[in-house]
């Protein structure tokens, strides 16, 4: 697989639609051409990180994604739908570490694609190297999820993100 210049790449998609990620970053058309399934059935992510070590580029604490919730904002387990799927795609390292059922964990494996669920907990690894990071993740229209009502704090509804957060461990940040 050609290596993606990260560092030239917009920082990322936010709830895009297939063809936005072909439009505004088509140096990720190879990744893309192995998705498993059809990409206008997605929704799609892309964040790409500049990392220094010490910095998680995801929420470093087990959580699942896109989980239904109620009027109150709690989480209902009774919505989750775990036949539609979601995919990940990861550069390379830092990864991110997936339990199974039976609590066995496990890091994805970079530039492939790793299906998982709403059920599926997982959690961020810290960066131990100054690094630039890719991750695209698709989550199946199904869900619920659009392009624009969805976590989509831009009113404009530009796909472009303008930001994309880390995570610190407060307990050894040093500015």
């Amino acid at each position: 697989m050609k290596k993606i210049n990260w560092q030239s790449q917009h920082c990322g998609i936010i709830h895009g639609e297939y063809s936005d990620i072909i439009e505004y970053m088509p140096d990720l058309k190879e990744p893309l051409s192995t998705f498993p399934e059809n990409p206008n059935d997605f929704i799609w992510d892309v964040k790409v990180h500049m990392l220094m070590p010490n910095q998680y580029p995801c929420i470093p604490n087990w959580h699942r994604d896109m989980i239904p919730r109620d009027e109150n904002l709690k989480e209902d387990e009774t919505l989750i739908d775990d036949t539609k799927p979601m995919y990940l795609w990861l550069s390379n390292s830092p990864l991110t570490i997936f339990k199974t059922k039976d609590g066995q964990e496990f890091e994805i494996i970079p530039e492939q694609w790793h299906r998982f669920t709403q059920r599926d907990w997982h959690k961020g690894q810290m960066a131990t190297d100054f690094c630039w990071r890719g991750l695209i993740r698709a989550c199946h229209k199904d869900l619920g999820i659009n392009s624009t009502t969805v976590n989509n704090p831009f009113s404009n509804r530009n796909p472009l993100r303008r930001h994309t957060q880390v995570y610190l461990d407060a307990s050894n940040f040093k500015w």
